[in-house]
């Protein structure tokens, strides 16, 4: 629990080593410039063009954006660099449909659909297929989700279930991140980033060669980073650092077999917060503290793949983590989780595409209670073991094509789960899709929701009686006490129109009906039980439009709209949680040769649940790009007021 928190505006100015970099004033030194016009080649596609962008993360095959049968947007390296973003968090600012609030300097919130907590619960993140979910909070911890910026390929966001391909947690939303392969980041990258809030960012990147099939890169970042403010303009007390390190080497080898290992380190003893923790002595009585939270996480991968063809395609993943973190209110958890994970690609024929596959994912952990939160028992090991199975066909000569499939998993929680989904796409031009899918998908409770107990305050029994004091204090918790919960189980279905219109114009439209039920909330009459007591229904849309009027522009306005309609206990809390409208617009200018001015603006409703009013934001960028190997960026971001609050943590 802390205090509110406010964003300042500020200016960054960064110094980049690097073709092509949006940090603010940077500077860069690289061996190769080829990747530098490739990224900045993104401006100078057609519509046709960035409409065949690959995608992936839908159907678990390559396939062309505009023909995808989901509600997907792919943020590109060129984004990345024109949106002046230091933080993945932010970046999904740019897509319809997703709120990012920050919560406090270390912390974002991130929702999409109706449905947003303090911590992202309800969508799952992966990064080159790793699943990056923490098991025993069952959330995205968005600070430990940082990488050099210039390394990230692309990201393809998913509005809407993808558990039928990803599993369980992958209920609102999935956000996939592709790094660039090490024969992608070839020489030296040096980036420095200043500003008011960013104090520095440095980051150092080498790539070589160990022959022409077996590439490499190491790394390392360092982020220093202020605080925000309270309402009252002091200080909030959430200033942070972190430093991190990692390494990728890919090897192509004979008869089409590719492998590849990477891993990183990251560290921190400043992750700065403010908690209020009961006190033992009084009554409905709590104090305010202000700690340093520390972090230590590493973790190792390996992939192993071999491709015969396009369409036919096997992948091995194992990855093994490990984690130790120290919250603001004291609470330790020290844990260890190992999974392998199986694809299988096969063409039955010209029309059919089977994809199949299993994991097994094995969790320990070890917590060490605070004042305010406990895990009973301590400690605790837990098997997640799946398999799936999906089919694709194409008809009228691939104008239509169907897709179903589903996933069965087994866990620790609930036993065994199933994650069915059908879609359906009709593209009778080339330049009109339509699309539909109807998915059900599961969010199960985990550690977080079935061990914890929580402590907000201690309580006289004599006050809790209604009568007189009796001298005789008891705590007050919050947790499962011992009941078994059920899965939170969501029924989504989904239609959704995109089209051409001239050589300019691209217009993207999804609508939703999302039906819940079974939802984790706590009691209305049993104070501090959770409890699967609420059901309820989000519709809504989302809106891309992209113009490109000229080589040298391109303009961007997406809209997000979503209403809740919640029954049973908690509902006001489900219901106000998500901000009814949201609406950005983003331009991406040329100036000649070697400038760009990027723009962007972002206006998101109130949330009255989190007291945060509604707020429009104003980013304003200038990259000189001084020769092949040196570009110099300044920002100005949050420029339209001093200071909003986007997120009030009031749990």
């Amino acid at each position: 629990m802390s205090l509110k928190s406010f964003h300042r505006g500020y200016i960054t100015t960064s110094l980049l080593v690097i073709p092509l970099i949006t940090l603010v004033f940077a500077t860069a030194l690289q061996a190769q410039t080829d990747d530098l016009l490739e990224e900045n080649s993104f401006l100078n596609m057609s519509i046709a063009e960035l409409s065949d962008m690959d995608v992936s993360a839908v159907t678990g095959a390559t396939e062309t954006w505009f023909r995808s049968p989901a509600a997907v947007y792919v943020i590109t390296q060129d984004d990345i660099q024109r949106t002046g973003h230091q933080n993945i968090a932010d970046l999904l600012r740019m897509v319809p449909g997703v709120n990012v609030a920050q919560v406090s300097a270390n912390s974002w919130s991130v929702g999409t659909r109706g449905i947003q907590g303090q911590f992202t619960d309800s969508m799952l993140m992966l990064v080159d297929g790793r699943s990056v979910y923490d098991p025993l909070q069952y959330v995205i911890r968005w600070d430990t989700q940082d990488m050099i910026m210039d390394d990230i390929q692309n990201i393809e966001v998913i509005r809407g279930p993808g558990t039928t391909l990803w599993g369980s947690n992958a209920v609102n939303g999935v956000v996939s991140l592709t790094t660039k392969t090490a024969e992608q980041t070839q020489g030296w990258l040096f980036n420095s980033v200043f500003g008011t809030q960013l104090e520095p960012i440095v980051s150092l990147r080498y790539g070589d060669k160990i022959n022409d099939n077996t590439h490499f890169r190491v790394w390392s970042k360092y982020a220093n980073r202020n605080s925000l403010v309270h309402e009252d303009g002091s200080d909030a007390p959430d200033d942070w650092d972190m430093f991190r390190a990692g390494f990728r080497l890919d090897v192509d080898a004979p008869n089409q077999l590719n492998w590849s290992i990477q891993g990183s380190f990251f560290h921190t003893d400043r992750l700065g917060g403010d908690s209020l923790l009961p006190d033992p002595t009084t009554s409905f009585a709590t104090n305010y503290a202000i700690t340093d939270g520390r972090i230590s996480n590493g973790y190792i991968q390996a992939t192993l793949s071999q491709q015969s063809n396009e369409e036919n395609k096997w992948t091995i993943m194992t990855s093994y983590e490990r984690s130790n973190r120290s919250t603001h209110d004291g609470f330790e958890s020290l844990r260890d989780m190992f999974e392998i994970d199986y694809r299988h690609r096969h063409t039955i024929n010209q029309d059919m595409l089977l994809i199949w596959g299993g994991s097994w994912r094995y969790t320990s952990d070890h917590t060490e209670a605070s004042s305010a939160v406990a895990f009973i028992p301590q400690d605790k090991t837990t098997n997640l073991v799946t398999g799936f199975l999906q089919g694709s066909w194409q008809f009228m000569d691939d104008k239509l094509a169907l897709v179903l499939g589903t996933k069965l998993e087994h866990n620790d929680y609930t036993g065994f789960e199933y994650h069915p989904s059908a879609r359906l796409s009709f593209t009778p031009d080339i330049n009109n899709t339509f699309w539909s899918s109807i998915s059900r998908a599961v969010r199960t409770p985990g550690r977080v929701n079935s061990s914890s107990q929580i402590t907000p305050f201690y309580a006289d029994t004599g006050l809790l009686a209604g009568g007189p004091p009796s001298g005789f204090i008891i705590p007050i918790q919050i947790g499962s006490n011992g009941q078994e919960l059920s899965s939170e189980t969501l029924f989504a279905y989904e239609l959704g129109y995109r089209t051409h219109l001239g050589n300019d114009w691209t217009i993207d439209w999804t609508g939703y009906l999302n039906r819940y039920n079974n939802l984790i909330t706590t009691s209305d009459t049993n104070f501090g039980q959770l409890t699967n007591d609420l059901e309820g229904e989000v519709y809504g849309s989302e809106l891309s439009v992209t113009w490109i009027p000229s080589p040298t522009l391109r303009l961007e306005a997406g809209y997000g709209f979503s209403r809740s309609f919640m029954h049973g206990n908690g509902e006001s809390s489900y219901e106000n949680s998500f901000p009814v409208n949201q609406f950005h617009l983003r331009s991406y200018l040329d100036i000649g040769q070697d400038l760009e001015l990027n723009a962007a603006m972002y206006y998101v409703d109130e949330v009255e649940i989190q007291d945060a009013e509604s707020y429009l934001r104003l980013d304003l960028g200038l990259t000189w790009h001084v020769n092949a190997n040196l570009n110099l960026s300044l920002w100005g971001q949050n420029l339209l007021d001093n200071q909003h609050s986007e997120f009030f943590d009031n749990d």
